[in-house]
């Protein structure tokens, strides 16, 4: 009696624990085994603080990752769990390295210098900054064209007019390593975070210029009448535009010398044709910069393009800032632009040798 009930209830049990693993089967809710040597693929490691010199992060993040826990800065062992590959480095502007970059003659800077510069520090604290000397600048061209462009390094090493070497090294640094450059004369009023509006805060911006002159377009065959200052600049690490700047910027140097039957080493600001800002300035960099975009849009740039504009204006890759931007004071403080990023004090200390040389050469004109 004990056996037929015995088997009875084995018969009727088995089928329905079948049953009832089939359906915990189909519903997904049985433990899956651990992996051996293998972490789960839900689980990840977001990425450690990476170097400021990053080219910045991609355009395709989704803003929801902003949400997810980030690492302990104090902490860089701390680890965070998310459910999605680690972002990429976020920079202040997309693609730009969180650098701010100055140049002096030695590190015995001047209070008002100090003052300067460290406000780039308090406007932008996660900025790492630098300061290169002239003998720092010389290690650094070596260092980073030695292998490339020896002809660089050579004309640079060579090169002993100190506001045409001051020009070209500021775009040698940014070429190599991207970032900011700044003159020592110049603050920083806002955020760099707050420099690129949202509307182009996901494009490849390989250069940021603010106008220094915002002049109207003067007519076919004539030469670009506005100009982008060079106290302050930001571009990408390899930027194109600026080496097209560099190249332009070379080639008129030894032209210069060229012309005069001297080497590099012999040039003097009375050598020069023009004025200083034609050679490694302002000016050159201004007609380069147009130069490379119309080589990339396959059209003439020019005035036009820009003229007049009142908040920051993307020609191609390169992003043109309105006259406020950079430029306040060259341009009245208009007050229907997009605000001022920086103000520069105008304390440049090579004029007055440039001065000097033009009244020479005026004189032996005159004499001669």
């Amino acid at each position: 009696m004990l056996s037929s009930r015995y088997t009875r209830f084995v018969f009727l049990t088995i089928p329905s624990l079948v049953l009832l693993y089939f359906l915990l089967h189909t519903l997904d809710v049985l433990p899956t085994p651990l992996s051996h040597g293998k972490p789960d693929a839900t689980l990840g490691l977001s990425e450690l603080p990476a170097s400021p010199l990053s080219s910045g992060s991609s355009d395709s993040s989704d803003s929801s990752n902003d949400n997810k826990p980030q690492p302990d800065p104090h902490n860089p062992t701390t680890l965070s769990i998310t459910n999605s590959q680690p972002d990429t480095t976020k920079t202040a502007i997309s693609g730009i390295t969180d650098k701010v970059w100055h140049s002096a003659k030695n590190p015995s800077l001047t209070t008002e210098q100090s003052e300067w510069i460290n406000s780039w520090l308090f406007k932008n604290p996660t900025f790492r900054h630098e300061l290169l000397t002239d003998d720092s600048s010389l290690t650094f061209v070596r260092t980073r064209y030695g292998a490339t462009r020896p002809d660089i390094v050579e004309l640079y090493e060579k090169l002993p007019i100190p506001i045409l070497r001051a020009d070209l090294l500021r775009y040698l640094i940014v070429l190599a390593e991207g970032g900011i450059w700044s003159d020592l004369d110049v603050t920083c009023d806002t955020e760099v975070a707050n420099w690129v509006p949202a509307e182009h805060q996901h494009a490849q911006i390989d250069m940021i210029v603010g106008l220094e002159f915002d002049l109207a377009w003067r007519g076919e065959g004539t030469e670009i009448a506005s100009q982008f200052c060079n106290w302050v600049f930001v571009a990408r690490p390899s930027s194109r535009n600026l080496q097209v700047v560099v190249d332009a910027v070379v080639s008129k140097l030894k032209e210069i010398a060229t012309a005069n039957g001297v080497g590099i080493e012999n040039l003097t600001l009375d050598m020069l044709p023009i004025d200083v800002v034609d050679v490694t300035g302002p000016k050159i960099m201004t007609i380069a910069l147009l130069d490379g975009l119309r080589q990339l849009l396959g059209r003439v740039v020019d005035d036009r393009d820009f003229h007049d504009t009142k908040t920051p204006k993307l020609v191609g890759d390169l992003l043109i800032m309105p006259g406020n931007a950079f430029a306040a004071a060259q341009n009245g403080y208009p007050r229907d632009q997009s605000p001022a990023l920086v103000t520069h004090h105008y304390a440049g200390s090579w004029k007055q040798a440039d001065a000097e040389a033009k009244e020479r050469k005026k004189l032996q004109q005159e004499q001669g």
